[in-house]
């Protein structure tokens, strides 16, 4: 789905942060990703009726199962057997990414934002989750820590989702939350017809600021003595808040195109956030 948690691809936020890293926890977010990617593509590569498409969750439910007993069957799953040792990625984490990647199969709606969250905790926190065992930490208690990581989830995950309104309507789904659209007095029906008119820019205020907000409630949570361990994910977060501004600025036109942030702010963002996981910036 285009709104799920972007891939570690060259061009990626996720592959700039991956630079920051020595070789062997690029190798595990390697792993993790492909384990991500595969589970994804299950559900929204247009390639499995739904019904075969649950058959296969239902495996991969069955394989973590088995990766964690120490006797994966899948190249994937075995190719992770070895970061999950040396980085206590926790079983929940990749069984999560299953469950909320299934939900894509029964859901295209989303009443509140609270249901909404339970959505973006199992296709993007879940990463995050996995992200920070490998990235690793030392001063931040783990229950912040893992909260940390599930804030950003959710504001990796609602930038998305404001950034791809348009492709997703044309999926049938809806992701903002439908109490938004009503207190916006918003319709689905404005959203099919690419109204750009005052109410729209009303529920996409209210959606950029609740983005925001997950931002700075994540940085909140974390010892400032773990934010160089934190530096990928602090990368990525820069270059998605970036694109989330970016939006804003260009008057939230998501509807009918998708905003990209030039190829030249990326190495831009990184750079700022390096300076602020090092304490030289805000």
């Amino acid at each position: 789905m285009n709104s799920r948690a972007p891939r570690a691809e060259k061009k990626s936020s996720f592959f700039l942060g991956f630079l920051m890293l020595p070789r062997a926890k690029r190798d595990a977010l390697s792993a993790a990703y492909a384990y991500c990617r595969l589970i994804d593509d299950i559900v929204d590569s247009g390639s499995f009726p739904k019904d075969e498409a649950r058959r296969r969750l239902d495996f991969w439910r069955a394989e973590v199962g088995r990766l964690y007993e120490g006797r994966p069957t899948h190249p994937i799953s075995s190719a992770l057997a070895r970061p999950v040792f040396d980085y206590a990625i926790p079983k929940d984490a990749l069984l999560e990414m299953i469950r909320g990647c299934a939900l894509d199969l029964e859901a295209t709606r989303y009443e509140t934002i609270e249901d909404l969250e339970s959505y973006m905790r199992g296709v993007a926190s879940s990463v995050g989750i996995m992200c920070v065992h490998i990235f690793g930490w030392r001063h931040t208690p783990k229950e912040r820590m893992y909260e940390f990581a599930t804030v950003f989830g959710y504001a990796f995950q609602l930038t998305n989702i404001i950034r791809d309104v348009g492709a997703d309507l044309e999926l049938g789904r809806v992701y903002l939350p439908q109490a938004d659209l009503r207190e916006a007095d918003c319709a689905v029906d404005h959203l099919l017809r690419r109204d750009r008119g005052p109410a729209f820019d009303r529920l996409m205020r209210v959606e950029y600021l609740r983005a925001k907000n997950y931002y700075a409630r994540a940085r909140a949570l974390v010892d400032r003595r773990d934010l160089p361990s934190l530096l990928p994910a602090e990368v990525m977060a820069h270059v998605y808040e970036g694109l989330l501004d970016e939006i804003k600025k260009g008057g939230f036109r998501v509807l009918d195109r998708k905003t990209r942030l030039p190829a030249y702010r990326k190495p831009a963002l990184a750079l700022r956030a390096w300076l602020y996981c090092y304490g030289f910036g805000r």
